[in-house]
């Protein structure tokens, strides 16, 4: 099967500090993420949503729980916890075979964020895809 159909396509998002935000291409059109960079959209999103939040639209399984950190220091057992709740949301979606690796660090500079990375072995794919997601853990 093809990478494309086999991981999707959907309207391509850009971070922004407030929330993410569409992208457009180079003709002004709603430019669209496929294959690799579309489910790693995708994941980014999951670990950004809180469990639950989208159960009204009848999905009530998808998210995380990467909120119940904020507020908690940058430190080893928050960061424990941290990589627990990133690999059981990554490991929900079900494009994923495995996570075969997670790692968090601390920002030089930024003593309230902590990066996750994390090495994900799709299925039908041969080669993981590296994830990398920050999170604030500052007051909400």
């Amino acid at each position: 099967m093809e990478r494309a159909s086999l991981f999707g396509s959907d309207l391509s998002l850009v971070g922004r500090v407030t929330g993410e935000d569409l992208l457009t291409d180079n003709v002004g059109d709603l430019a669209l993420a496929h294959g690799n960079d579309n489910i790693a959209q995708a994941l980014r999103l999951r670990l950004q949503v809180r469990l639950g939040e989208l159960a009204p639209l009848g999905w009530p399984a998808y998210g995380s729980r990467l909120h119940e950190l904020i507020g908690q220091p940058n430190n080893a057992r928050t960061h424990v916890r941290l990589m627990a709740f990133a690999r059981t949301a990554v490991e929900q979606d079900p494009r994923v075979a495995e996570v075969t690796s997670v790692e968090t660090h601390v920002l030089p500079g930024e003593r309230d964020t902590a990066r996750v990375q994390m090495e994900v072995r799709l299925i039908d794919a041969p080669t993981p895809v590296n994830l990398v997601f920050d999170l604030n853990l500052g007051t909400a």
